[in-house]
């Protein structure tokens, strides 16, 4: 088992607190694919909706590398966010995606009674099960 880097944890961590906002991503990144530069005034002709089969298509396009980036990624801070206990998943809801977002972890240990190393260590519990998702650390069985 490896140790993560502070660059790691703090690049895990942004990806964690990105997770509400992947689902835009994941549109934008469909809607790029798939824009031509006719589209540009077409809000002015009246909305065109995409037939489901359309959208199944674009979505099934493996040449869209951020679509599946961010669909991978969205899916692994899923499984990782389920892995967590529910002191952890507590602390995600509230200080990663929630109105107390803005907290550092010190803010953070003082809210929830734990000392600044105990909740720097649940910080990486909580990245470290993303960094298993992601492939960055294995599990030794």
């Amino acid at each position: 088992m490896g140790e993560l880097s502070k660059t790691k944890l703090a690049d895990l961590e942004e990806d964690f607190r990105s997770y509400k906002n992947i689902p835009k991503k994941i549109a934008e990144a469909l809607v790029a694919k798939e824009w031509k530069p006719e589209d540009a005034n077409s809000w002015i002709k009246g909305s065109q909706t995409h037939t489901e089969k359309a959208l199944t298509d674009m979505i099934k396009r493996e040449d869209n590398k951020s679509y599946l980036y961010y669909s991978k990624l969205y899916a692994d801070i899923t499984s990782a966010y389920e892995s967590l206990n529910t002191e952890l998943k507590d602390i995600v809801d509230i200080y990663f995606w929630g109105d107390s977002n803005y907290m550092s972890w010190v803010d953070i240990g003082k809210m929830t009674y734990c000392s600044t190393a105990g909740i720097y260590k649940k910080r990486y519990k909580i990245l470290e099960a993303l960094a298993y998702e992601r492939g960055i650390l294995t599990k030794v069985e």
